[in-house]
């Protein structure tokens, strides 16, 4: 549907989008489930018990990790719960007794943070949350996150569809560069996800018993998804805990918790159109997420890594803007700039990072200033946040790598270790806990963490699709690593204790339908939404460009002129989902007609992965009627010689022209032009399996 969708986690039915209206296939791809709880103890004697803890359950509880120095579960194991996912107990991660120079390695013992705190006045966290951490009553000893009943209604009537005038729509000349490449760079659609992820290798210590066991919020059911994809491939109820297994498992109330959250690439939620209750990520669900963690008087500092959009255009920069307003009233203390984000214009960078009121902007970098250092006056070189009677200074980089790539002559940059040498002795002696956020390559990032071991954490924009299970350190040395995964699917979570035994927890979020979506957020995707319709096409600046092949198949006619000669055809696509298509967007909440990103895969003569129209397709309901839906020539490509040639007598021509138009199941699994993946990707269609649905579409004609 559009860059607001997600890698999914178990089937999803595919309802009514495909770029091909003979051809739906999905990638039948589940993610793979968390590993379970582990916790690493100090060097002693009592970390290695001679017999191992039984073996674990594939469907154990989800990733809660202990790291060593300074407190983090009860001693006494608590009765374990009953629930499926939560079966199994925690287990213990071995130290190495080395640590490799290459891949971040296991948690080392002995990390502590640091006991001196100097008295400065600084700031507190939380001031634009809901609930304050310095008003929080203490909760239980064990701490249950709750799942509140959000049952929002929409206040806001649907908008009504309006359309697009003609006078406003340029075409683009043959040849001329696509106008709106929206989101450019990394993984394109269809192609599969990154690595799996290594996890640490357990051995033997008395395993941690669960505690609590979080209830499952009820699936958001989607509207407009019962299609006949539906109704022909029925699909299991999507119990998320089972799925993803349980958080904050045996944690208690840590002394103050650092959530990270990074990469979310352009992507504001998970994609609607084909189950939402079973994709992972987005702001409401983060909103969700990090407000319980408040509600139960959690002390937060909430930071973001960087890499908030990707791309470029208007829809971008409009949905940049959205994000970082998004951000604020989630209640984000420190947001990095990432490279992506850096290609924006500079007059649009400064106005969003630019302090709201008396306040102290929440963009901090050290070695990136709009226009120079010396004037730049909106963005911090660090931050000092005091949550929980604990100073966190946090401060971040943009790799070098990065910045020999952006071609920004508004943007300033320093080395990365010239601008931390300035910035870490004040950081040191104003706070107990460091942090690194980096916009780099692991690689840079490690140096500079060697270089400057004051660093407590280093979080980086590098690393896998989804966050580590278990908590790792950067290769020797005592830094805690954090990798954010990508598209925001997921947040990680440190819990700092005053014990120095176990000092830090570490929990992987998985931004799953547990968490009901924010009714704040659910209001900026309608800001969003209504900002793309009164902009429009032409004020989005995408214009029509020529088909291709409009030169061999003309223009775009509509189905319903197919119908004429291919009735058998036309009629087994009417039963299918991408007659329905449209539908399916306009009955979201709130209704995405308006929204390039999702039109691109729900209507004919669009390019499904460009998000912009050929000359002759679809630009309004009002305007193009014959052309919403995914149609036959979404497939087949524009019909309009095709239809021609048969009105006449010129046989070659009429064989040419019906040549054409064919398409094989081959190229509809396999071709780069053709290929079903094109809108049926991981993203939008994450258990998408071809072999399952072009039964469902299948059509011949005879010679």
């Amino acid at each position: 549907m559009s860059r607001t969708g997600y890698r999914g986690t178990a089937a999803v039915t595919v309802c009514t989008i495909s770029f091909f209206a003979g051809m739906v296939t999905a990638i039948e791809l589940g993610c793979e489930r968390s590993p379970p709880p582990q916790a690493i103890p100090r060097k002693s004697a009592a970390s290695s018990p001679a017999t191992p803890p039984p073996e674990e359950s594939p469907s154990a509880v989800a990733e809660t990790a202990a790291v060593p120095g300074k407190a983090a579960f009860p001693s006494t194991p608590a009765p374990q719960s009953k629930s499926p996912a939560s079966s199994a107990a925690a287990s213990w991660v071995k130290q190495p007794e080395t640590l490799s120079a290459g891949a971040p390695s296991a948690v080392p013992s002995g990390w502590i943070i640091p006991d001196e705190q100097p008295a400065h006045a600084v700031a507190q966290a939380g001031e634009r949350s809901e609930a304050p951490a310095s008003q929080a009553a203490p909760p239980p000893a064990t701490f249950v996150p709750a799942v509140p009943n959000v049952n929002v209604q929409d206040e806001l009537p649907k908008q009504a569809e309006r359309g697009l005038p003609k006078a406003v729509v340029s075409e683009a000349a043959p040849g001329e560069a696509l106008p709106n490449p929206l989101r450019g760079g990394g993984r394109p659609k269809g192609q599969l996800p990154s690595s799996p992820i290594e996890t640490s290798s357990a051995s033997s210590p008395p395993p941690l018993q669960p505690t609590a066991v979080i209830p499952a919020a009820q699936s958001q059911a989607t509207a407009g998804s019962s299609s006949g994809f539906k109704r022909r491939l029925e699909r299991p109820p999507f119990d998320p805990i089972k799925e993803n297994g349980q958080f904050f498992v045996g944690w208690t109330k840590p002394q103050v918790a650092l959530v990270f959250t990074g990469r979310q690439d352009g992507y504001f939620e998970p994609c609607g159109c084909a189950g939402k209750e079973r994709m992972k990520g987005g702001l409401s669900r983060r909103h969700t997420m990090i407000r319980q963690l408040r509600e139960q008087g959690w002390p937060l500092v909430v930071m973001d890594v960087g890499g908030l959009i990707k791309g470029f255009g208007k829809q971008t920069e409009v949905k940049f803007q959205v994000t970082v307003d998004a951000l604020r009233v989630i209640g984000y203390e420190a947001i990095n700039l990432g490279h992506n984000d850096l290609r924006l214009p500079a007059p649009l960078l400064l106005s969003v990072v630019a302090p709201v009121g008396q306040q102290q902007s929440e963009f901090v970098s050290a070695n990136v200033a709009l226009f120079d250092f010396s004037a730049d006056q909106w963005m911090s070189r660090y931050r000092v946040v005091e949550a929980g009677g604990k100073r966190v200074g946090i401060t971040a980089i943009l790799g070098k790598g990065y910045q020999q790539e952006i071609r920004n002559p508004d943007l300033a940059f320093m080395d990365p270790e010239e601008a931390l040498a300035k910035i870490v002795p004040q950081l040191k002696s104003q706070a107990d806990i460091l942090v690194l956020l980096a916009d780099a390559a692991d690689e840079e990032a490690f140096a500079l963490v060697k270089k400057f071991p004051e660093f407590n954490v280093l979080a980086t924009t590098d690393g896998p699709a989804e966050p580590p299970g278990s908590p790792r350190f950067v290769p020797d040395t005592k830094t805690l690593l954090v990798h954010v995964g990508e598209k925001g699917m997921a947040a990680v979570v440190l819990g700092f204790y005053d014990n120095p035994d176990q000092p830090v927890a570490y929990q992987r979020v998985i931004l799953d339908s547990r968490y009901p979506d924010s009714p704040e957020m659910k209001q900026m995707m309608v800001t969003y939404q209504n900002q793309l319709e009164a902009l429009g096409l032409a004020g989005l600046e995408i214009r029509p460009v020529p088909h291709p092949r409009r030169e061999i198949q003309g223009d775009y006619v509509g189905s319903e002129k197919c119908a004429n000669c291919h009735e058998k055809s036309y009629l087994i696509w009417k039963k299918s989902g991408h007659a329905k298509a449209w539908d399916t967007l306009k009955n979201l909440d709130p209704p995405r007609t308006f929204d390039p990103e999702c039109i691109s895969c729900h209507v004919t003569g669009w390019h499904p992965t460009r998000y912009f129209p050929y000359i002759s397709g679809f630009l309004s309901e009002r305007e193009t009627p014959q052309l919403i839906d995914v149609g036959c020539e979404s497939c087949h490509g524009p019909g309009g010689e095709h239809v021609a040639a048969e009105m006449g007598s010129d046989i070659e021509r009429q064989r040419r022209a019906a040549q054409a138009m064919i398409v094989t199941k081959e190229e509809a699994e396999n071709s780069e032009v053709h290929n079903c993946r094109n809108c049926h990707d991981l993203d939008n269609s994450p258990d998408f399996d071809f072999a399952k649905y072009w039964p469902l579409v299948e059509h011949y004609e005879k010679e």
